[in-house]
């Protein structure tokens, strides 16, 4: 069971109320898997995605994958099985177990601290040129690698930090993720001040699109499809 991603033209009603991006209590989020699940279903999605945060060290996806399968078929929704995983490195790594990334059905590969030798560094120690610099040379690598299928809040670290990431480096983000077919995560916690300038280039490239609040607590689940659409 995996998700059908749509291309930006095609995109239509029924796919627009999706949410591919969460947490729960697993990680770092609030409601339990279940609670997004009944949070989804009142506020009338489709499908979701669970993504809790995930590392090559975690021990949790087998015991999280046996909790989505038993709650989707007691509950009747589509939950696809899925995490999110950082950015490991400059050569594009991403930071999940083989077993893992095989277990999963959705994989969403995105840049949170930036890898500088062997240190995590928030965006925050750089300039905001630098931070965009990085950021982009980040994703580009992870997309030109490829392994998993959503490419996480692109420009999200730049844009969170220092309120800006170049339009023109989004436009290399987007036609990478359209030649490579991983989908952009189109992000309702990081690209509502962009957004007009981002379908733009959805228009352009038609890259395939993820939709995605990165919601951590049960209210925030759907908030992309009200206010990116």
């Amino acid at each position: 069971m995996k998700p059908i991603f749509k291309h930006y033209r095609e995109i239509d009603q029924a796919y627009i109320l999706s949410d591919f991006h969460m947490h729960s209590t697993w990680t770092d989020g609030v409601g339990s898997i279940e609670e997004n699940i009944l949070a989804a279903r009142k506020k009338g999605l489709n499908q979701i995605a669970a993504t809790d945060h995930i590392r090559h060290t975690s021990t949790y996806f087998e015991g999280y994958s046996e909790e989505i399968r038993a709650l989707r078929e007691r509950l009747d929704f589509p939950v696809y099985i899925g995490f999110e995983a950082k950015v490991n490195d400059f050569q594009g790594t991403i930071d999940v177990s083989d077993a893992d990334l095989q277990r999963s059905e959705l994989s969403i590969c995105s840049v949170h601290r930036y890898p500088i030798g062997k240190k995590l560094i928030p965006a925050k120690a750089f300039s905001s040129q630098v931070s965009q610099e990085i950021e982009l040379e980040l994703t580009i690598a992870a997309l030109s690698r490829g392994g998993f299928s959503v490419m996480g809040h692109p420009g999200g670290m730049s844009l969170r930090t220092h309120n800006e990431f170049n339009m023109e480096y989004f436009e290399e983000i987007i036609d990478a993720c359209q030649k490579n077919g991983i989908a952009f995560d189109f992000n309702s916690s990081y690209h509502q001040d962009v957004k007009q300038d981002l379908v733009e280039l959805f228009k352009k490239y038609d890259p395939l699109i993820s939709i995605g609040s990165d919601a951590h607590h049960p209210d925030l689940i759907g908030n992309a499809s009200k206010s990116l659409f």
